[in-house]
């Protein structure tokens, strides 16, 4: 195996081929040995291992494919599984082609508001079976993105397969994909804990590309750095997931703690009042939907909403603690964020498939962290919404208004209705009426 030092110091590999090589990749035939090699020294170079894994790949369409794009629903129609290797998957890549985990061509449901029965074979999670591939997309665009810094990280030096900038990267701004070939496939839910372990390492990469649907788009003649090396396994689970394992567990802890201290200094009870759930969930989607729907175009915010607010209804859903009348409030909280999604007019400019899919993601991935139940306050030690309150900061009113949300954290915050997206901590707030 190369060590970063040396790998460095080798001269990079270009690979360039004609379509009669692209069939033979995808024909089942061995992948061709003939390489025209751009700058590399006379001696014989060593031959290289070529370990071969299952992906999913689009040869119909180059480069990226937005939603709204009128192409996206074919798009995402379109991908087959194959055998490849990391130099097959280079030049896919290098033409343009997206790629993914391999999926299954199963229908499943996808309700659209022509048609709530519709059945599609479109490239879902739930149709994702396995992976052997790990990708990190490191967009700084800045030095930290840049090939050579990236193979001064020891992990990525000597575990990582291939490297190339991706279709965004520039001279002054890099931007560089880092993918991770494993000794094995994972299983969907091992995969995507996989991801999240590698983005907890790699913390200025790409966060949101954390789920087993992910597509990677590809990059027209792009620079790389191809090393074929494999990430084993047993290597991954010590240096990756395992300090990501005691991260989550540690986090749940200082959760645990929190709640038991607000426990102390409140007076509670064990299990909420009739209706209190039902209350709680109405207040989270009311909040949820008015906030997605306040959400304003030409700041990249409205599909980070849109996911967030299902994510946070994905983990309700979920909840060991949620009561059947929670449910059925739940049940409709999709539809009200489709709307909300309509109103701030992200379905008009990517259209109602990709709003329902962002739905439904988020709702998968908040299922797998249910949310903590909340205290159940047998007093009232906090304003609820609605309340009309004043917020003083030394003596000084900032602002005064109806609460609009509350969150509960370390300590109790609110924002009112004529201060938004401004938290004032419950100290700071008295009851208008009682001054």
């Amino acid at each position: 195996m190369k060590t970063a030092a040396n790998w460095l110091l080798a001269p990079t590999r270009r690979l360039d081929y004609d379509a009669t090589e692209m069939q033979r990749d995808f024909g089942g035939m061995a992948m061709s040995k003939k390489l025209r090699q751009n700058d590399e020294p006379s001696q014989k170079p060593e031959p290289w291992p070529e370990p071969s894994f299952e992906l999913a790949v689009n040869t119909t369409y180059q480069d990226k494919v937005k939603p709204g794009d009128g192409r996206f629903w074919q798009f995402n129609m379109t991908f087959a599984t194959h055998r490849l290797t990391l130099p097959a998957l280079l030049r896919h890549i290098r033409c343009g082609h997206a790629w993914c985990a391999p999926h299954a061509q199963v229908r499943h449901h996808r309700p659209t508001r022509r048609n709530p029965n519709y059945q599609t074979t479109y490239r879902v999670k739930a149709n994702v079976s396995h992976c052997q591939l790990l990708a990190l997309d490191s967009d700084t665009g800045d030095e930290q993105s840049a090939f050579s810094t990236l193979m001064q990280d020891p992990f990525i030096a000597q575990h990582g397969g291939l490297l190339h900038s991706t279709a965004s990267s520039t001279a002054a701004q890099p931007r560089s994909r880092i993918i991770f070939l494993l000794s094995e496939p994972l299983q969907t839910v091992e995969y995507e804990e996989a991801l999240k372990a590698l983005l907890h390492r790699f913390p200025f990469c790409d966060q949101s590309v954390n789920h087993a649907a992910a597509v990677f788009y590809g990059a027209l003649n792009c620079d790389y750095l191809l090393t074929n090396q494999v990430l084993p396994l047993r290597v991954l689970q010590a240096a990756i997931l395992e300090p990501y394992q005691n991260f989550v567990a540690a986090e749940q802890q200082k959760r645990a703690e929190a709640r038991a201290a607000r426990l102390a200094a409140y007076g509670s009870r064990q299990t909420a009042e009739p209706g209190q759930v039902v209350a709680y969930v109405q207040a989270v989607c009311q909040n949820a939907v008015e906030e997605l729907a306040a959400t304003p175009s030409g700041r990249g915010l409205r599909h980070q909403q849109l996911y967030a607010a299902a994510y946070t209804l994905g983990g309700l859903q979920t909840a060991p603690w949620m009561t059947a009348a929670g449910q059925a409030r739940l049940r409709e909280a999709p539809e009200a964020l489709l709307e909300a999604a309509e109103a701030n007019g992200y379905v008009a400019d990517y259209g109602e498939e990709d709003a329902l899919r962002t739905i439904d993601d988020g709702l998968a991935q908040g299922a797998q962290r249910p949310l903590d139940e909340p205290v159940w306050y047998e007093e009232r030690p906090f304003f609820q919404v609605g309340d009309w309150v004043q917020a003083v900061v030394g003596g000084v009113v900032k602002a005064e208004g109806r609460v609009r949300r509350l969150r509960e954290g370390r300590h109790w915050e609110y924002e009112l209705e004529s201060r938004p997206n401004v938290w004032f901590a419950r100290g700071l707030l008295v009851d208008r009426e009682a001054t």
